[in-house]
């Protein structure tokens, strides 16, 4: 058939055709990611800084993807328990963690038998934020710096205890970096969350605690609890008249938390990267950055290879550190 010579239509019907012949040798287009409600699992109970500012950034991503983010809270275990039911969730885009580095980079020096690799299992997606914390001490006790609460300690040898959020928390790891650095004789009480380690905190049954700065901030302006130091190198805009640990007694030290965000291993790059771009878009907004600022948080951002690399060198330096300050979760 000489195609030149057909008329007009007969050569549109004949492009139809040949396009409907092509279009029937490809797979089934897919729809676009996301198109049905994703799932953030936080490793640790409701309420806490992770908590908070995992809400925050899930509802700024929900208006960059266009479908729902839903938070989800599985605490027990120091993680363990969130972490491992990313780790077996279907590789599809629709399961994330937000964790500190705590379940990230620590658990695996501080636990024998992971039912998951913190390397092997888990999809680096992206750096969100640094979480300087704050060391508190009830407002009824005698502690007004930490200068004090290490001599009072030196003189009074096992009478003080410290709370955490539990056993590896980033309170624990913090708290005892800084009991090693100083030669404090601190006892250790976990608790099953920031709620009921408050509990004990305020009427001084415990004596200190390291909690997240946005946490801790309303307690801090009620009156409840009184800042001693806080664990960054530099001091904390929404505190400006509270030392650094650094500053206040344990020169050198430097615990700043971070959070970040892993999504179960296999989980296609393409979708990796899509969730990385709309993180990174959130963590420039304007809206964002207030929050953030208000809860003490200071944004990160970054690409997902980069998260991985520090989260590779994050687990080599805490095993170090776990090694050298005898850290145990007993």
């Amino acid at each position: 058939m000489n195609l030149p010579a057909m008329r007009p239509w007969r050569r549109l019907l004949h492009a139809c055709a040949c396009l409907l012949a092509a279009g029937a040798m490809l797979p089934a287009a897919r729809a676009a990611y996301p198109d049905h409600p994703i799932r953030i699992i936080v490793p640790f109970s409701a309420g806490a800084t992770l908590d908070l500012m995992t809400r925050a950034v899930a509802e700024q991503l929900a208006g960059e993807l266009g479908q729902q983010v839903i938070v989800e809270n599985r605490p027990g275990a120091s993680g363990i328990i969130g972490a491992d039911a990313t780790a077996k969730a279907a590789p599809d885009g629709y399961t994330y963690m937000m964790a500190p580095f705590s379940v990230l980079a620590v658990n695996a020096s501080l636990h024998q038998n992971l039912p998951y690799d913190n390397l092997r299992d888990f999809a680096p997606v992206a750096l969100v934020a640094a979480a300087p914390h704050v060391l508190l001490a009830s407002a009824q006790s005698p502690f007004k710096t930490l200068g004090e609460l290490i001599a009072y300690a030196k003189a009074h040898p096992g009478e003080l205890s410290y709370a955490s959020a539990g056993a590896g928390s980033s309170a624990h790891l913090a708290t005892e970096v800084l009991r090693y650095m100083t030669d404090m004789n601190l006892t250790h009480v976990p608790y099953k969350g920031t709620a009921p380690a408050y509990s004990d905190l305020i009427p001084g049954r415990v004596a200190v605690m390291v909690d997240g700065v946005g946490a801790a901030l309303p307690r801090i302006q009620s009156g409840q609890v009184r800042a001693l130091g806080v664990t960054s190198p530099q001091r904390v805009p929404v505190l400006p008249d509270v030392p650094t640990l650094a500053e206040a007694g344990a020169p050198g030290y430097d615990v700043t938390p971070w959070y970040g965000m892993v999504a179960p291993r296999n989980t296609p790059a393409a979708v990796v990267d899509t969730m990385n771009d709309a993180i990174n878009r959130a963590l420039r907004s304007a809206a964002l950055g207030k929050r953030f600022a208000d809860m003490g948080l200071e944004p990160r951002g970054g690409t997902p290879a980069d998260f991985g690399a520090y989260l590779a060198s994050e687990t080599a330096k805490w095993r170090e550190v776990v090694r050298n300050a005898h850290v145990t979760v007993n």
